[in-house]
């Protein structure tokens, strides 16, 4: 009786699948507990007269499921691991491009920054990073940046901004901006347009006219 209710418990539990197969298998297993759960509710005369068959079926049905959960197990952990690795090939590209990239919100203020572009500028990791972009930018390029940001954030494509950056010891660095929207699809409202980012690409002046010539 006591492997019985112990048969109810594990078929109880709630589980997590895929979606594809989540009805599926939830259906399988309800099945599985409602046959247990018909042995569970008779009496001990009742339980005496089941055939071994019967008994073996169920505990065969569980045995099946069983291994399906770990397959389904195993098959989530792969996914995970698969993602952490995409994320690890993303965060590495990101960061080593020979180009500076820096990822700014609406408003212009910095929610990402690589390792090329505060190399260049003498900033250590965090110390850009919710600070607004023109506070990089030298002071005599700063009211061109702000009065043409909005326009370049809302339609970036097709624009570009040549303009100078503050780098090591005030040294201006010149550099040509191009960007793109990251979330371009999701600004059907208001709120959404809100949270739109933009990925600002920065490319060293004197770099293109070294590749141009």
């Amino acid at each position: 009786m006591l492997l019985l209710i112990l048969i109810k418990i594990g078929c109880s539990k709630e589980l997590v699948f895929y979606p594809s197969r989540k009805f599926i298998m939830a259906d399988y297993a309800q099945q599985i507990k409602d046959r247990a759960e018909k042995i569970i509710d008779f009496t001990p005369e009742e339980i005496s007269q089941i055939t071994p068959d019967e008994i073996q079926r169920i505990f065969y049905d569980l045995q099946i499921h069983q291994i399906e959960l770990k397959m389904q197990n195993q098959e989530l952990r792969n996914a995970q691991e698969e993602l952490t690795r995409s994320r690890n090939n993303y965060h590495y590209l990101f960061h080593q491009l020979p180009i500076g990239i820096v990822i700014v919100n609406s408003t212009g203020f910095v929610e990402q920054v690589n390792d090329t572009l505060l190399e260049w500028l003498g900033f250590d990791k965090g110390q850009l990073v919710k600070k607004h972009l023109s506070s990089v930018i030298v002071e005599a390029d700063k009211v061109h940046f702000n009065s043409r940001f909005d326009s370049f954030f809302k339609i970036p494509d097709g624009k570009s901004m040549l303009l100078s950056l503050s780098g090591r010891k005030n040294q201006a660095l010149k550099v040509k901006m191009l960007a793109k929207k990251a979330n371009d699809k999701d600004a059907g409202t208001n709120e959404n347009a809100a949270n739109q980012t933009l990925i600002i690409t920065i490319t060293e002046v004197n770099d293109l006219i070294a590749v141009t010539a």
